[in-house]
């Protein structure tokens, strides 16, 4: 059984990773984490509040499904984040929680580097090029080791946007868009 904590209304919740097995014989369970170059402790810290919730296609939602618990310890693992939460002491409460999402209230996450931005704050935000001609919108964002890709919508039309400083000119989340100056073949289908 896991333990509850004190969560008054955590907000917007962003998922940090998804729990993909559990480690040993003492209940540590393993993170793939949102962003494979994260450390450990870009996860959360230990005794902090961190929530649970079933895995979602959104980055970001409410804490209406999440069941807040106890993070006691993070640490790297290869390219994994091994937990340890409280109440989760043998294999068969860690297997229950497998599958699931570890998320942080927005509040708490540190702010990014000027010129950085969370995924999250990507998705739903519309791309036009240079020339302000509309790509579409950013569904998702894939982490593909060398770069980010941004997977962008345009009705049943996709786009590939490799997030570099060759192809993004300006994200601006206050207008809610992102400027790219498209390499040669990469809107080839318009």
């Amino acid at each position: 059984m896991i333990e509850a904590v004190d969560t008054s209304r955590p907000g917007r919740l962003v998922a940090l990773g998804q729990i993909v097995g559990a480690h040993g014989v003492r209940g540590l369970l393993r993170l793939h984490p949102a962003n494979p170059a994260s450390a450990a402790s870009a996860v959360a810290a230990a005794g902090q509040t961190v929530f649970l919730r079933a895995a979602t296609r959104a980055s970001t939602s409410s804490a209406e499904d999440a069941r807040p618990v106890a993070l006691l310890a993070a640490q790297a693992h290869g390219r994994m984040v091994l937990l340890r939460f409280a109440g989760v002491d043998d294999p068969e409460a860690a297997a229950e929680l497998i599958g699931r999402e570890l998320a942080l209230p927005e509040r708490e996450l540190p702010p990014p580097a000027p010129g950085e931005y969370y995924a999250y704050q990507l998705e739903g935000l519309a791309v036009v090029t240079a020339g302000d001609e509309p790509v579409g919108t950013v569904e998702s964002i894939l982490s593909t080791g060398g770069n980010d890709v941004l997977v962008v919508r345009d009705g049943a039309r996709e786009h590939l946007i490799p997030v570099i400083a060759d192809v993004i000119r300006r994200v601006d989340l206050a207008a809610g868009r992102i400027v790219i100056d498209p390499i040669e073949g990469l809107l080839e289908d318009r």
